[in-house]
């Protein structure tokens, strides 16, 4: 057998799947998908989990969705109707379904790049530099370049006796310099760290048990699903430590006093809705919108073997900064008490969209976030090897975007002779006449959705001319990622053609893209 090297691709948008017989296709709704026998073109039973499709012995099966279209012709003209008409694949026989395979609901992240200097890398006297680099597509089509700049922390001033400079200071003068830059400023903003924040909006539970200590307590978390929350599930996070410093009873140990308590160490990546375990015990804290550090500094002061951190925003951490919450600066950062600081960036790149009334299928859409480099200078413009520790994560896209899927089902929809007009002055009346914005009411360009695949076979028993003798069609069927129970209901859809492809004698099994 020779197969053609494209498969011929078709597109499904499902709502639901019908898993009960006897449906005729003309029934079904707008984004509702069965599965079809040919005998008698209604739906088969789906049992559920990998039991078999009730297929009649010997017959084709059909992929078929019901229509999104909202009247059947234009202009109740009979000679351009027909819109209505359920989409349907080729016939599948069991035999020849070559592969089934679906994606993972990848949500988009954004691009991290932290520096850190220690309490000795600002000798008072000396000028200290940061280079901040922007990579990937979105700079490109900006510049036509990748984008960088160069901040320093001049104008950072010492008193009389003082040795070096307070980190803090140094890296919030150079982070405010460069994220005022015109080529910066576009696609990098302050990250924020959201820690804990002592306050309000730490709900309290007292618990029982405690004791005042100048020990900080270890804290474990879970999300507000209950679901352990750690740096593997939740990129980039870390614990917080909390300090009892009052308790109630009047006992040696008791419930946490309601302002009996201080955060230590602000820990990093929590969401409204976590709940936080101090110390093994039974005193949490509920995180509600107050309850979260804003700003991308984290200040550490190390005293002997107990250390704490702080988080401000670099409006905070500013030279003679004047606003609330204001960062006092140490006059001696390498003494008794060491700080050390850090300051996290973010790529913020966000790309134009037109709305739907506008669309193009040519508009340009961004599937490539940006990368973020940071690097400390000296004053001879090169890389400094002593002092500085960079750190960097790329950031990812969602799989698969709206804007993919609406372009994949226009074409589909194009194939099907379905008219979609564009670049003209009058497009967008002419759409309205044409009932091509009934597809836009079937996808939402702003969510994700997760694709199940179909790929099959369908011999040509009489081609004495051609090269290739089996024709490949891959059917795409695109669900919303925030719809659980239609991804379920496809779920059983695919283990069913499976179950019914093994029955035949063709074993294969369903793949799940790990990637993307």
């Amino acid at each position: 057998m020779a197969y053609f090297n494209n498969a011929f691709n078709k597109t499904f948008i499902a709502n639901s799947t019908l898993a009960t017989a006897n449906t005729a296709t003309s029934a079904l709704t707008a984004g509702q998908v069965a599965l079809v026998s040919g005998d008698d073109w209604e739906s088969v039973a789906l049992p559920g989990g990998a039991g078999v499709p009730a297929v009649p012995t010997g017959s084709l099966a059909y992929v078929v969705q019901g229509s999104f279209y909202t009247k059947d012709s234009i202009g109740n003209n009979p000679g351009h109707g027909g819109y209505k008409e359920s989409v349907k694949s080729k016939g599948i026989n069991p035999r020849f379904i070559t592969r089934l395979w679906k994606t993972n609901c990848t949500v988009a992240t954004q691009a991290t790049a932290s520096l850190q200097l220690a309490s000795n890398c600002a000798p008072c006297g000396k000028t200290q530099f940061l280079r901040i680099d922007v990579k990937g597509s979105p700079a490109l089509r900006f510049l036509n370049h990748n984008a960088y700049a160069i901040a320093d922390s001049a104008n950072v001033c010492c008193i009389d006796g003082q040795e070096f400079i307070d980190p803090t200071v140094v890296l919030a003068a150079m982070a405010k310099m460069a994220l005022a830059d015109p080529l910066i400023k576009p696609f990098v903003a302050e990250s924020d760290i959201n820690g804990l924040l002592k306050g309000a909006g730490l709900v309290l539970t007292a618990g029982t048990g405690y004791g005042v200590a100048v020990a900080q307590l270890a804290t474990t978390a879970v999300d507000s699903l209950g679901t352990a929350i750690t740096s593997s599930t939740r990129p980039g996070f870390v614990d917080a430590k909390v300090q009892i410093t009052a308790i109630t009873g009047g006992g040696a140990t008791g419930p946490i006093a309601a302002n009996g308590y201080l955060i230590d160490q602000a820990g990093q990546g929590y969401q409204v809705g976590d709940v936080v375990t101090i110390g093994g015990l039974t005193g949490k804290f509920t995180i509600a919108a107050a309850g979260l550090t804003a700003g991308g500094i984290i200040v550490t002061k190390t005293t002997g073997a107990v250390v704490t951190n702080a988080v401000y925003t670099i409006a905070q951490a500013v030279p003679s900064s004047a606003v609330a919450g204001a960062y006092v600066p140490s006059t001696d950062p390498n003494g008794a008490t060491k700080v050390s600081a850090k300051v996290d960036f973010v790529g913020a790149y966000v790309d134009t969209v037109f709305g739907n009334c506008s669309f193009d299928t040519r508009d340009h859409y961004n599937a490539e976030p940006v990368e973020i480099i940071l690097s400390q200078l000296d004053e001879t413009g090169n890389p400094c090897n002593d002092c500085g520790v960079e750190a960097r994560t790329p950031g990812s896209m969602q799989q698969t975007q709206g804007e993919e899927v609406i372009r994949d089902l226009i074409m589909s929809e194009r194939y099907r002779q379905s008219p979609y007009n564009q670049g003209n002055a009058d497009s967008a009346r002419i759409r309205e006449i044409e009932m091509s914005d009934d597809l836009f009411v079937a996808v939402d360009r702003k969510v994700t959705y997760r694709a199940y695949y179909i790929q099959h076979t369908v011999p040509r028993f009489n081609n004495p001319t051609g090269v290739f003798d089996n024709d490949q069609y891959v059917y795409k069927v695109y669900v919303k990622c925030s719809d659980a129970a239609a991804q379920g209901q496809l779920d059983d859809l695919f283990e069913g053609l499976a179950a019914w492809a093994g029955d035949n004698g063709n074993k294969i099994a369903i793949e799940t893209n790990t990637v993307w």
